[in-house]
């Protein structure tokens, strides 16, 4: 359960296991035309709350990693013979999670901005300070200012 306050939407987000991803698909007669895989945090949606922004940024995890498309075709994610497995450990590098701190933050600013979420986690805090805090890191390494010659400039502007 995830606190939802001021925001529409689910307020509990549950998660598949090998103990219960069968039952669960038979409960809501899983059909993937229904449903849509976000790699990123492997949040199945409902399809029809699936937005052409959300497709954009997907589409980049399925090119950029294809092993994790492969599990979504194979409906992997829902086989208790998968989920039980050690092949749930999955290769993923910096970049990924890079690329899902960025998403999740722009999940919870269209949440916040239009009172509507997918999903609990979309505007849990914890989760949200912990991405702010991994792309803090990010943002600012230690140490001065690498030379990149003469290609960029800031152009100053004094504001009061």
């Amino acid at each position: 359960r995830y606190p939802t306050p001021g925001s529409t939407g689910p307020k509990h987000q549950s998660r598949l296991l090998y103990n219960n991803a069968t039952s669960w698909a038979r409960q809501v007669a899983f059909d993937d035309t229904k449903w849509r895989i976000r790699i990123d945090d492997q949040a199945l949606v409902p399809a029809h709350l699936y937005t052409p922004d959300e497709d954009r940024y997907q589409k980049w995890f399925r090119q950029r990693y294809p092993h994790l498309q492969e599990i979504v075709e194979r409906h992997d994610y829902l086989r208790p013979s998968w989920l039980g497995s050690s092949q749930i450990a999955v290769p993923w590098d910096e970049q990924f999670h890079f690329a899902h701190c960025v998403l999740a933050l722009r999940r919870y600013w269209v949440a916040k901005e239009t009172g509507t979420h997918l999903c609990g986690r979309d505007i849990d805090y914890a989760h949200m300070k912990h991405c702010l805090d991994s792309l803090d890191e990010k943002a600012f390494p230690p140490g001065p200012m690498e030379d990149v010659g003469k290609g960029y400039r800031l152009w100053w502007q004094t504001k009061v």
